[in-house]
Order: structure tokens, then sequence, then C-alpha cells
């Protein structure tokens, strides 16, 4: 096997990506770098200091305050990543449909791009990784070894979505988390930097008809013939 492999996993919200890319990860004990988590992060630094307004950021202050910041990542006995803000968890604060509201707000700021497009390159350094987003095998590692583009329907994804966030936000309606998805996929595909595209290079799978582990086998299945 290379000494060091990278494999890139992107596709719209609520694809599969990350939960695919985990267990793709721990199968052959890579490293599992969940790229959305940074973006959301910073989407909680925004909320928190109350810069994002009417749709809009005060990207300047939010910048001031991520540089005197820190975003980083630990990893757990599975080799997966956990994110902290100036080392303290925020995994479950992250996880809202607040959060994923305005994700996508923070994401098309090129600035805000760049910022995490350093940590991406610094966490991966060195080391076999998986890492699930957007523009990863289009942007941040355009010669990955390695390149997945996860699909499936609209409702497809929301149901997925709505079955996830029920769990904790009981009053939360089908329609409106299919009407979020809908607004997140508008902004990716269309926003100016790093829009959501599938890279040429990389194999696109459609789970509307696969489950999770059919999906990750075929994944697996795919590299070990290469590796």
């Amino acid at each position: 096997m290379k000494k060091k492999v990278t494999v890139a996993i992107d596709g719209p919200s609520s694809s599969g990506k990350s939960t695919i890319a985990k267990l793709v990860a721990k199968h052959f004990n890579f490293t599992y770098i969940d790229s959305g988590s940074i973006y959301r992060a910073i989407t909680y630094v925004a909320l928190k200091n109350n810069l994002i307004k009417t749709g809009d950021i005060d990207v300047v202050s939010l910048i001031d305050l991520l540089n005197n910041c820190s975003i980083s990542f630990s990893f757990n006995s599975n080799n997966q990543n956990v994110i902290k803000l100036d080392d303290i968890s925020v995994e479950d604060e992250i996880r809202t449909f607040e959060i994923s509201n305005n994700v996508s707000l923070i994401a098309e700021k090129n600035e805000i791009r760049k910022y995490v497009l350093k940590i991406q390159k610094d966490i991966s350094n060195n080391k076999s990784v998986v890492m699930d987003g957007r523009d990863i095998g289009s942007v941040v590692f355009p010669n990955a070894d390695f390149k997945f583009f996860l699909d499936a329907s609209i409702d497809v994804r929301a149901l997925r979505r709505w079955n996830e966030l029920k769990l904790t936000e009981k009053d939360l309606k089908f329609e409106e988390v299919k009407k979020d998805l809908l607004k997140r996929d508008k902004k990716d595909i269309n926003r100016k930097f790093s829009p959501l595209r599938r890279s040429k290079d990389s194999t696109l799978i459609n789970s509307d008809r696969l489950d999770i582990s059919e999906v990750v086998k075929h994944i697996i299945g795919i590299i070990k013939k290469e590796i």
C-alpha cells in the first residue's frame, strides 16, 4: 500500500457523505476528516457573536474572531475527528437546525474558504485520510488518489436529515428540512467560490436505492482494487 492515500468524498447536503466516509476510513484505518464540521464551527462562532443578521455576515469581524481563537481536531479511539473550539468540543452545538440553516452563508465567503483550506491542509499532512465535503476533489485535493461524488434525490436526502434532526428537535417539520436543503443546494451550486461540482475524474454513486453498507462496500472495493 502507498505510504499516504487521500480519498475525497463530495456531494450535496445529506447525501450520506459523513457516515460513509467514517466507515471507509475505519475499514482502512485512515484518518477521517469532516470538513463540513469546520464550516459549522465557524457558523457557531458567527451566531454566538451576532455576526449574522438578516442574511448578511460581518466577515471582517468574523475573520478577526477566528484569528484569535482556535479551531482544532482531536481524534477518538476510532481515529475519527472531534472538532474543538478553544480546546472545548462543540460537536453537539454545531449539529442543530439553526446551524444548518446558516452554514451556506458562511461557506460562500471566499475569505472563510481560504481560512478553512489551510486547516484542511494542515490536519491532513503526512497521513492517509478520507475527507468529505463539497469541494474536496475539485479544490482541496485535486490530485486525490480516489474521488467519489455521492448523490441522492431531494426527497431521500430531506428524509434522512429530518430523521436525524427530529430526535432532538421534535417540532421540526419535514417540509422545513426539505426547503432548507433546496436553499442550501442552490447556494452551494451557484456560489462564486468553490461551488459544488462533480469532478470529471470522480466516481458518481447515487444512493437512492442503496443503503449505507452497499455504498461503503462499493467504495472499499474500488480502493482495494487499486491499492
